[in-house]
């Protein structure tokens, strides 16, 4: 295996349609079993000539019917934009694993205004696949953006009117103790007399083990928040701004903490860290125009939207990194040292939502949500570098998201992996195989 060559030094909805790039990623190492994905069978056994490494273990329309149904971007070869196909329900666009004793249960939110929650199980009766079963849903008000999980709390973020001015809208974070499920949710207020966390709506979240909490909005503010006993903003336990970082032009679409840095990412296509001591903005990463690969060498920097950060630790002390993903259909690769793009890879589409995962050795593996509905797995530490391994799409396996984009993608446990699209379903997934890494 081959790292990413690290240099020296010192760590989802809004989103306009993306034509299908007229230079397509290279060829995925392994071609899905179409009859294996979907039933987790295949009548051939080993002398099948496509790979057992990957299956769909249950889908579930997670969103209410959309009345206001819009042409959808569903994946065709050989076409530049979406079908003729509408998405008939509101977009699901997160979702969260939350392990508790012993059993999985998935939060997912939707811009139907609705959180739910999910209880998953083995099929019955032995047979292969799962089965997720609605426990509850909640309407927060207005559209769901976020939901995230941290120990045992629930964070949610939404749009809604703020008591202050009821005819407008804000950004809402409202969280939840689920130890104490019947208690009123802590809400993270800018002030008492601006009871919302934004002025814009939330779109990313991010926690820490020390019980802060980073919010990123429309409003182009990430904001960092800690909990206090005593000095909530109702006057009781709760969360209270500690400071606000600005400098994105448009939403802050990615958080991620990776070493002393605090990476940030928005729909401007520049990637910012933060100081954490100081909350000043140590380094900036600009986006370039959109035809800057077309004029010369491929650019070192995003010429799209930020879709997504992720922090990296490579195995055997290779390195700290970061990925970035973006409308301009890259994954890169930055060492979080010094903000130095050491990889980067295309694929055909905008990339939405990106995660870690393993495989059954436990390498490291990286999931690509994409904007066409499709999912990408790619290698890590592989050689070369984000190796395309194997891609899931409907239109040739039959199962997964058929209208993209992929908003959201988060691993749970037995390498399992959950992912949420515009379509308005939930998909239950397991690598079962080996990848030859």
């Amino acid at each position: 295996m081959s790292s990413f060559n690290p240099g020296r030094g010192r760590g989802r909805s809004g989103r306009g349609p993306k034509p299908i790039s007229s230079n397509p990623s290279s060829q995925p190492r392994l071609n899905v079993c179409r009859n294996f994905a979907s039933t987790g069978i295949c009548t051939h056994g080993d002398r099948c000539n496509f790979a057992h490494v990957v299956k769909m273990h249950a889908s579930t329309v997670a969103s209410e019917k959309n009345p206001d149904a819009k042409p959808s971007y569903g994946y065709h070869p050989g076409r530049s934009g979406g079908s003729n196909k509408s998405k008939e329900y509101h977009k699901v666009t997160s979702v969260a694993v939350w392990e508790t004793q012993g059993a999985i249960k998935l939060f997912t939110g939707s811009h139907d205004g609705k959180w739910r929650l999910w209880s998953t199980a083995p099929a019955a009766g032995g047979g292969t696949g799962a089965t997720l079963t609605k426990d509850f849903e909640h309407f927060v008000g207005g559209p769901v953006d976020a939901v995230h999980i941290a120990s045992h709390y629930f964070f949610c973020g939404f749009e809604a009117a703020p008591i202050e001015a009821p005819d407008a809208k804000a950004g809402m974070v409202h969280s939840w103790n689920l130890n104490a499920a019947q208690d009123p949710p802590l809400e993270l207020w800018i002030s008492p007399m601006a009871k919302y966390a934004g002025s814009g709506r939330i779109r990313s979240l991010w926690t820490t083990a020390d019980g802060s909490v980073f919010s990123g909005g429309t409003d182009g503010i990430i904001r960092q928040w800690a909990f206090n006993p005593t000095g909530g903003p109702s006057g009781k336990g709760g969360f209270i701004l500690v400071r606000s970082m600005s400098g994105h032009l448009g939403a802050v679409t990615g958080i991620a903490l990776a070493g002393p840095m605090l990476w940030s990412g928005g729909m401007d296509g520049t990637i910012r860290l933060w100081n954490m001591e100081s909350g000043d903005n140590a380094h900036l990463i600009p986006a370039v125009k959109q035809d800057a690969a077309a004029n010369g060498a491929p650019p070192a920097s995003h010429s799209g939207p930020v879709t997504g950060l992720l922090p990296f630790e490579a195995p055997n002390n290779q390195g700290t990194f970061v990925f970035s993903s973006s409308l301009d259909e890259t994954v890169r690769v930055w060492n979080a040292n010094n903000g130095e793009c050491v990889a980067s890879e295309t694929h055909g589409q905008g990339v939405t939502a990106i995660a870690l995962t393993t495989d059954l050795k436990g390498n490291p593996l990286l999931l690509c949500g994409l904007f066409y509905g499709d999912i990408m797995i790619r290698g890590t530490i592989s050689n070369p570098p984000l190796c395309l391994l194997l891609k899931i799409s409907h239109n040739f396996i039959g199962v997964g998201h058929e209208l993209g984009p992929v908003n959201d993608i988060q691993p749970g446990p037995g390498n399992t992996f959950y992912a949420v699209a515009d379509d308005g379903k939930l998909t239950v997934w397991q690598i079962t195989g080996d990848f030859g890494l």
